[in-house]
């Protein structure tokens, strides 16, 4: 009696061995738990949705240039609110904002296109991130080199000597652009 237990048991642990695998590997895809899953965004996600309307009373002539004009600039200043905390992953260009006497930063704007900030005007708040990065960066490898970014995005007014943004980021992984 307790052999046949035994061989039940046992047939039984065998017979569970390959779906007790498939869980941990479906696990291992998944990552931590704790964390969401990195999402891949461009930077036009982080620019609201252009109000239809103005662009065609633009194209009709019923406003000036002007008013078009104001209207795009205040446009650049409001986030997408729902990008708030969500796990990222974004190309962009990095801008050190303070450099220590290694000549690393640990504070930078990532930027959409190369030299954006070096020249006036910069990009709108909402094209620009300030990025929180502790290891730091060498100075040397950032402004021209383009990188992919990962970490929680979070929306938070920042203003440096060089531009205000609308959204922030805790670098989790910084890798050269591929």
């Amino acid at each position: 009696m307790i052999t046949g237990r035994l061989r039940r048991y046992w047939m039984a642990a065998v017979l569970m061995v390959p779906f007790l695998l498939m869980d941990v590997a479906v696990a291992a895809t998944v990552g931590d738990p704790e964390k969401p899953p990195i999402r891949e965004i461009n930077w036009d996600e982080l620019m609201p949705p252009v109000d239809e309307e103005i662009v065609r009373k633009y194209e009709a002539g019923e406003i000036s240039q002007e008013e078009a004009i104001d209207y795009v600039v205040e446009l650049g200043k409001i986030p997408v609110d729902s990008m708030n905390q969500q796990r990222v992953k974004i190309p962009g260009y990095l801008v050190p904002l303070n450099i220590d006497k290694d000549q690393s930063a640990t504070e930078l704007l990532l930027v959409p296109t190369l030299g954006a900030c070096i020249h006036v005007p910069p990009p709108p708040p909402n094209q620009t991130i300030f990025v929180r990065y502790d290891q730091g960066i060498q100075v040397t490898e950032a402004g021209y080199t383009p990188y992919w970014l990962e970490g929680v995005l979070r929306v938070e007014n920042n203003t440096s000597e060089y531009t205000d943004v609308v959204y922030a980021i805790t670098v989790e992984s910084l890798k050269e652009f591929e």
